[in-house]
């Protein structure tokens, strides 16, 4: 069976990309007792990627300059990327540094409205968004999910957060926990969905490894990964 692809402008020579997508499935072998087959078992599904924030929304900013918007959109580009290679269905809710809404004036509220309102259009929706974090303290690190109360989030949210510990980093204490109420993504959406923190900007170390190519693929190869397993845990 041949299937077309067509990547996305991120992406740099084809080889590289196809690595990538091979480490996507060594990825499971961190996975116990998982049994994965990588035809299909994510149709019916539809993976909504969202680069949070975007446009004049920075996000978080390192001391370096390092702006979340930015990191989170190569994450997200690099998993729309692995996703097109696999043939699993899917979206984004921006691919460019904008806001989710085409519009002069920007509202966080209504940018965020906008956002669930995409997810909770797309039938059999599965949301996915991707973040950065940042705390007063420099010391704090680390990998962090998030999940909404939807049914099967929490289930999204803990598979994830466990590959996210053993993938890129085994020490990370955190745990996947539900989202707080006043969180507007994950409380106006109807699907499975959560935000990944994917490390804190506020980190000299850890900021500097969320800017490296090589990071975000990794990072993006464990999130669309947990969404394979997700998927086939559905069957």
């Amino acid at each position: 069976m041949f299937i077309t692809v067509k990547l996305k402008s991120f992406a740099k020579p084809l080889a590289a990309v196809c690595a990538a997508a091979l480490l996507v499935f060594s990825v499971f072998a961190v996975f116990p007792n998982e049994t994965v087959s990588v035809m299909g078992p994510y149709k019916g599904h539809t993976l909504l990627i969202d680069a949070g924030h975007g446009g004049v929304d920075g996000g978080a900013v390192s001391a370096e300059g390092i702006k979340e918007s930015d990191v989170n959109l190569a994450i997200a580009l690099r998993m729309s990327g692995l996703c097109e290679l696999m043939g699993i269905e899917h979206q984004m809710t921006r691919d460019a540094d904008v806001g989710c809404l085409n519009s002069e004036s920007y509202s966080e509220h209504d940018d965020l409205v906008a956002r669930a309102n995409m997810a909770n259009s797309i039938p059999d929706c599965v949301l996915i968004s991707v973040h950065q974090n940042k705390y007063p303290s420099e010391l704090v690190k680390g990998a962090e999910v998030m999940y909404a109360a939807t049914p099967e989030s929490r289930e999204l949210g803990l598979l994830t957060q466990d590959n996210m510990v053993s993938v890129l980093d085994p020490e990370n204490r955190r745990v996947a926990h539900s989202a707080p109420e006043e969180l507007l993504l994950t409380s106006s959406v109807s699907c499975p969905a959560i935000l990944a923190e994917c490390g804190f900007m506020s980190n000299p170390q850890e900021a500097g490894r969320l800017a490296n190519d090589d990071y975000q693929m990794k990072i993006a190869m464990t999130l669309v990964a947990s969404y394979i397993q997700f998927s086939c845990q559905q069957l």
